[in-house]
């Protein structure tokens, strides 16, 4: 049996073996700075929320405090005028207008009340919640009882792991990019050659590693398939010991003898 094109692809597995070594340094920081960005953009919204809430509060009060300023101003003047007044007729005109504007500033207070009282429900909302943090009840706090400083120093703390985690994660790839880069090019290069001698063997190994499969190659341990621990039969080990391989009847992978991979890793064909 020709096993020169399994020699091939087990080479191939052995490179795709370092750059995915040289990638587990990296010890998932992408996917936990993926997470605090999620995180730090989550509370920067609900700041920003409650923000806008206190700006929009604040304008509606400085409307309504002028509101009530302007009616007040126009009732003292209509009152002057009433103090004047020729006959009832222009004395009970000037009493409508009165009566309107201080049905205005009536309205205007009622909704001044309705911010003191949204204002005063949310600070004890955020009291209630700072009860349940003292007590470690963290589970039962809702997003509205999360007191404001406590959100502040949330900001805070996750910008800080952030910044760590990418200036960790900067300086893996800066010490290991051009070791990457060499592999992802003996790669590229090593592709192209299975590709023109062994291409049944690429697409079955593309196939595996598709999926979630790291290893579509993968050593004979214990007379198992290393890759889910199956054992192989005995009828195969000879072809496997001999340079051949087997493919896994349980998850597919292909099975070699470990000796491929040394002779993969020392530049043995």
């Amino acid at each position: 049996m020709d096993h020169t094109k399994i020699n091939l692809i087990v080479r191939l597995q052995h490179i795709d073996n370092q750059i995915e070594s040289i990638m587990s340094l990296q010890k998932g920081l992408p996917e936990e700075i993926a997470a605090l960005d999620e995180d730090l953009a989550f509370t920067a919204r609900q700041i920003e929320a409650r923000k806008k809430i206190a700006e929009e509060h604040l304008k509606l009060r400085e409307r309504l405090n002028a509101t009530i300023n302007d009616c007040k101003e126009k009732i003292r003047s209509f009152k002057e005028k009433q103090t004047l007044a020729r006959n009832n007729k222009e004395y009970d005109a000037l009493s409508k207008q009165i009566e309107y504007e201080e049905k205005e500033i009536a309205q205007a207070e009622i909704k001044l009340q309705d911010i003191s009282h949204a204002e005063h429900h949310a600070q004890e909302l955020q009291k209630k919640g700072r009860d349940l943090i003292s007590e470690n009840r963290y589970d039962e706090i809702s997003e509205e009882m999360m007191p404001d400083d406590v959100l502040h120093q949330q900001l805070e703390d996750l910008s800080s792991q952030l910044n760590m985690k990418k200036e960790e994660l900067d300086s893996i790839v800066i010490e290991t990019a051009e070791e990457v880069e060499q592999l992802r090019k003996t790669l590229h290069e090593q592709r192209t050659i299975v590709t023109r001698e062994a291409k049944r063997l690429l697409d079955k190994y593309d196939h595996l590693k598709s999926g979630t499969m790291q290893n579509a190659v993968v050593k004979l341990d214990r007379h198992a398939c290393s890759g889910c621990n199956t054992r192989v039969p005995t009828n195969r080990h000879t072809l496997i010991v001999q340079g051949g391989f087997y493919v896994c009847e349980s998850c597919g992978r292909i099975v070699v003898h470990e000796r491929l991979f040394d002779e993969a890793a020392t530049g043995k064909s």
